[in-house]
């Protein structure tokens, strides 16, 4: 009896500890991605730039993470710490998030955005990693469905919001986004217990997690390609209907929505589906259908972009889930926050690299050759990796990969 009710409260603290990953996860997301859809009215209009130039904006915020997320992440493995980490993250990207409507320059504006995203991820990589540590074998995926989805409501949350109150007052929508930020930090300090790490290797170690788990490039290189489109859809959709369709920050914040929004509903349903199957199938068929749909975006008629969005998030999400799934399942014990972080650093890559790249092809070629080439770059990722994920899975111990009988 005395183990029974011992194990009941540790399943209790985890279920508390995941409640509360969730929504640091929700509100500090919702938070930092205000700023997105108002690129068109505060950075383009503002500074007189051209859609390159202004989706500078996103590279700015989006390059730290690839820089700093597998640095933190080893940080984090070779010291064994995660809340002091996850506090400072909130902090001082609250203190960066405050004062971006303050800043009068255009470079000066592009410094201040690159020191939010260095830390941001921090906080970010954090949650992400804590949510690993405290996943039970066979539980991953639907764990990190959990922390995704919630993640992906606060962006889904954030465009429609941020769109609203940007085009009213950007200091008030900064404002707020610091204020949840520090109410995050306040949240994580007092309530999140620091974990015991059993294993602590070298801070070199820990950076070479890639190559001792070379299983991990799979959800890599899946999560860049996502998210190279998801960053069409962050800054090239708005910058799109603004200028074809007029639609405002409010508008297309709605239409972000709909993709976002099935999205983070179905991340934990899907979670569980690769904790049930094996995440191998679904991401590959979702990553199919949805290069398909993201193709079909610059080419169909307004009318028809709420449709086109729902079965973008869809499908994203069917890719999503079996990529978090990925790293929980490969990475080492004592790697999870490297693993992790380079997961995060391939993500925010390609989130860094498609703002970039969809504004430069629609600036020389047009919109609806942007998002063809997003579609196609999906369906590319496929092909290349399959091989590869096929390799794997014929390599991998039976027993680590989960089956319906030995979750019944």
């Amino acid at each position: 009896m005395p183990e029974l009710s011992h194990t009941a409260r540790d399943a209790s603290s985890t279920r508390r500890t995941l409640i509360l990953l969730a929504v640091l996860a929700f509100a500090s997301t919702f938070s930092t991605a205000v700023v997105f859809p108002n690129i068109g009215s505060f950075v383009r209009d503002r500074f007189v730039l051209s859609d390159t130039q202004a989706s500078l904006f996103a590279v700015s915020y989006l390059i730290p993470h690839v820089v700093f997320a597998f640095v933190w992440g080893a940080l984090s493995d070779r010291y064994g710490k995660r809340k002091v980490l996850l506090v400072t993250g909130y902090v001082v990207t609250a203190l960066f998030h405050f004062l971006l409507p303050f800043i009068s320059t255009y470079p000066m504006l592009l410094l201040v955005r690159f020191g939010e995203g260095a830390f941001s991820v921090l906080g970010f990589s954090m949650v992400m990693t804590i949510a690993v540590d405290i996943a039970r074998k066979g539980r991953y995926g639907r764990v990190m469905g959990v922390v995704g989805a919630s993640v992906s409501l606060g962006t889904t949350l954030a465009f429609p919001i941020g769109g609203a109150i940007g085009a009213q007052s950007m200091v008030l929508l900064c404002t707020i986004g610091a204020f949840i930020l520090l109410l995050c930090a306040a949240a994580a300090w007092l309530l999140l217990e620091e974990g015991k790490l059993e294993t602590v290797r070298s801070f070199s170690a820990a950076l070479r997690v890639l190559r001792r788990q070379p299983a991990l490039s799979i959800p890599y290189a899946f999560t860049f390609v996502d998210r190279f489109t998801v960053g069409f859809f962050a800054v090239t959709f708005p910058l799109y209907v603004g200028a074809q369709y007029n639609m405002d920050a409010t508008a297309s914040g709605m239409l972000l929505a709909g993709y976002l929004l099935p999205f983070s509903l179905l991340i934990y349903p899907f979670g569980r589906l690769s904790d049930r199957w094996g995440g191998a199938r679904l991401l590959l068929a979702g990553s199919v259908f949805y290069g398909v749909v993201v193709m079909l975006v610059g080419y169909v008629p307004p009318e028809w972009f709420l449709a086109v969005m729902l079965l973008c998030g869809i499908f994203a999400a069917s890719m999503y889930a079996p990529s978090l799934w990925f790293v929980a399942h490969t990475a080492p014990e004592e790697s999870r926050a490297s693993a992790m972080g380079g997961f995060n650093a391939a993500g925010s890559l390609g989130f860094a690299v498609g703002p970039l790249a969809g504004a430069l092809i629609s600036d020389v070629y047009g919109y609806a050759t942007a998002f063809l080439a997003a579609g196609i770059t999906e369906l590319l990722c496929v092909i290349v990796v399959y091989p590869l994920v096929a390799r794997t899975l014929r390599h991998l111990p039976q027993q680590t990969l989960p089956t319906a009988t030995s979750l019944q």
